[in-house]
């Protein structure tokens, strides 16, 4: 079955790789589908649970520079703002942006960086 072209993951170079599958999985409840380690470091494969395609994979090159937070902001739909908020902080993030509901658009947003200062903006429907 040919699945055509779409959008597949987010490769997101990190520095301290246990804390950021640590604060992925806490936040949003991502799982580890694959660990590979190749010469030049270890990528770690996150899906969501239940799915078998990879949504964020993390990246630790201990030799390669990363990139500056903030070049990038990680989008994800929660069904709780406030409960993911609160999961951040307890797994070593910052909240940038505390919830607020946006009216117009009939959701709650918030944004948090990961333990690297990655921005990750939360998404709840109403």
């Amino acid at each position: 079955m040919a699945l055509g072209r779409r959008f597949a993951f987010t490769k997101l170079l990190v520095g301290d790789l246990e804390a950021e599958v640590a604060f992925y999985s806490a936040v949003l409840g991502l799982v580890i589908k694959h660990r590979v380690s190749a010469g030049e470091g270890e990528e770690v494969i996150l899906c969501a649970t239940g799915h078998e395609e990879p949504s964020l994979v993390l990246l630790h090159r201990p030799h390669q520079a990363r990139p500056e937070p903030g070049e990038a902001v990680l989008g994800f739909v929660v069904e709780d703002v406030e409960h993911a908020v609160r999961a951040a902080e307890r797994a070593g993030g910052v909240v940038r942006v505390a919830p607020k509901a946006v009216p117009r658009a009939d959701v709650t947003v918030a944004q948090v960086e990961d333990p690297d200062g990655h921005l990750v903006e939360l998404l709840q429907h109403q």
